[in-house]
């Protein structure tokens, strides 16, 4: 790759690690929420009340098209991983960095396919719990979005998962290149201690808190910061 090729991609990849934490996490939950608040009525609890919410927020076309553009923003992450790789391995630590690569583009698939669930599937099962002929379809529909419900809360841990890996990796590659090793040493330790989160330890409250700040808008951003500042050709070691 040549110089102006892989500033470029430095250059792209920043700018996508600083928008992806900014879009996918505080405008998102921003928004979102505002609409619900505006959408949601009265709901009877348990999952006759999930289906009716999930019906609800179904008729507001704003809120299906945040839903569809927070799986899309995923992609943001390929670019930023992609740079990534490249400064990692220029950094003599292309192995570590490759696998740290394929975790994330793991988990940026997984990632989008859970999201894309609310707005194409969940929302339609909602509906369709509402305008259930008799109790007895209604019943099949409550069993069906459980059973979603509960693969779809699966597939976001094995996302959050892989991507912890990932970050640790990229984080334990730049540590041992010597290369920003405050950049590194903070994906490695949010990593770390994010990870009782997504196992059953009882944790996940504080270690959430600590994986969010850390993983998804701490690490990304100066992440970005640092390849932003590559493409005047410097390696800042920190």
């Amino acid at each position: 790759m040549g110089v102006q090729h892989r500033r470029a991609l430095y250059v792209l990849g920043g700018l996508c690690a600083i928008l992806w934490p900014i879009l996918s996490e505080l405008v998102f939950y921003a928004a979102t929420s505002a609409l619900a608040r505006g959408a949601l009525g009265p709901a009877a609890p348990g999952m006759a009340g999930c289906a009716t919410r999930l019906a609800q927020l179904a008729q507001v076309p704003g809120f299906l098209a945040l839903e569809w553009g927070r799986a899309a923003v995923q992609f943001l992450l390929w670019p930023f991983l992609l740079a990534a790789f490249r400064f990692a391995s220029q950094q003599g630590e292309r192995d570590c960095a490759g696998l740290a690569l394929g975790l994330g583009l793991l988990s940026i698939a997984t990632t989008a396919i859970s999201q894309a669930m609310n707005p194409s599937v969940t929302h339609a099962l909602g509906q369709a719990y509402l305008d259930a002929a008799h109790e007895g379809e209604g019943a099949a529909i409550l069993a069906t979005l459980s059973a979603l419900l509960q693969w779809h809360a699966g597939l976001n841990r094995m996302a959050s998962l892989l991507y912890q890996a990932c970050v640790a990796l990229l984080g334990l590659a730049l540590i041992r290149s010597h290369t920003w090793k405050a950049r590194g040493w903070i994906g490695l330790v949010g990593a770390v201690l994010a990870l009782p989160a997504k196992l059953p330890l009882g944790w996940s409250v504080p270690t959430n808190l600590i994986w969010t700040g850390l993983g998804y808008f701490v690490w990304p951003v100066s992440m970005g910061i640092g390849l932003l500042r590559q493409r005047q050709g410097g390696q800042r070691m920190c």
